[in-house]
């Protein structure tokens, strides 16, 4: 029995012990928060002016996690927050019904301070939107062809540290919810929302940033991509394959940031069906030259490009 006795105390040190590391691990970078929005929707023509001109209400719970190790970029954007959030917005009409959301989120800082912190919010996933486009039941919705859809939001936040832990928040941000032509009507739905919330901080807020030494780099690159695509015709509304080929030069003039060009031939399986078309598969290639331009995120690199 007095063996037993001790291996159980040497067992459950250890997980003491454990349960110290992994604790600190997690209370040091992690954070959870959740905030209530309201907003309205973006209206560009009569027609939505007419449907669909209404206001959303919503609300959005999240868990991030602060990149404050010693690579060059978490330094660059003084300690960026990036996790994950889930969102449902009530929007006040009867033709486009509700939505859900899961996003992936990037918050990088452009000022920290004791009490303040104010932040770039960025984020990309997926959304459900209760009420489609049907022929017979809702002829109106010609914004939102399909339930399942791409989720982009962009704005900014500013949180205020009322203690080292616990933090208020107010973020103006622009959404956008479309399919990218996969199922068609998409003209596609765009809000303007402001969120108050807040956030909890597992171990305490810390606006030191450490400095860091920036590592040599390659200064050029050469990308080449793949892309296949489906889109559907606004002719027949058949769906058709597409794809894209591209091939892209980057040069890098800082560690989070890089310029080039590219040169993308394309293929839209839809062209053939414009009733201007000639029937010709030729008629379905397309190509054309861009300069873009690089944020460079760890192993990720967000691009922009125009041609």
């Amino acid at each position: 029995m007095k063996l037993l006795s001790n291996s159980i105390k040497r067992k459950l040190s250890c997980l003491f012990v454990y349960s110290l590391f992994i604790g600190q691990v997690f209370a040091q970078t992690y954070f959870i928060g959740g905030d209530a929005s309201c907003g309205h929707i973006l209206c560009n023509d009569a027609e939505s002016r007419q449907y669909i001109n209404s206001p959303a209400y919503g609300f959005s719970v999240y868990m991030g996690r602060n990149h404050c190790s010693t690579d060059y970029w978490e330094y660059y954007w003084k300690n960026p927050s990036i996790g994950l959030e889930f969102s449902y917005d009530y929007i006040d009409n009867s033709i486009t019904g509700n939505r859900l959301g899961a996003l992936l989120f990037f918050r990088p800082s452009v000022y920290k301070a004791k009490r303040i912190s104010v932040d770039i919010y960025m984020a990309l996933g997926l959304s459900y939107l209760s009420k489609i486009h049907d022929n017979n039941d809702n002829p109106a919705n010609i914004y939102i062809g399909s339930h399942v859809n791409a989720l982009i939001n962009l704005g900014g936040q500013v949180n205020y540290f009322l203690t080292e832990r616990f933090a208020l928040c107010t973020s103006v941000k622009f959404s956008h919810s479309s399919n990218g032509q996969l199922v068609r009507p998409n003209l596609g739905l765009n809000f303007l929302q402001i969120d108050v919330g807040a956030e909890y901080y597992l171990s305490g807020y810390d606006h030191y940033v450490a400095p860091v030494s920036e590592r040599g780099e390659k200064k050029n690159f050469i990308n080449i991509s793949f892309s296949p695509a489906i889109s559907q015709s606004r002719f027949d509304y058949k769906h058709y394959l597409g794809a894209c080929v591209a091939v892209a030069y980057s040069r890098t003039f800082h560690p989070c940031f890089s310029y080039g060009l590219s040169w993308d031939f394309m293929y839209n399986g839809t062209n053939i069906t414009s009733y201007s078309s000639k029937g010709s598969m030729t008629e379905n290639f397309s190509n054309g030259f861009a300069a873009n331009f690089e944020c460079r995120l760890s192993y990720f690199a967000l691009r922009v490009a125009l041609g």
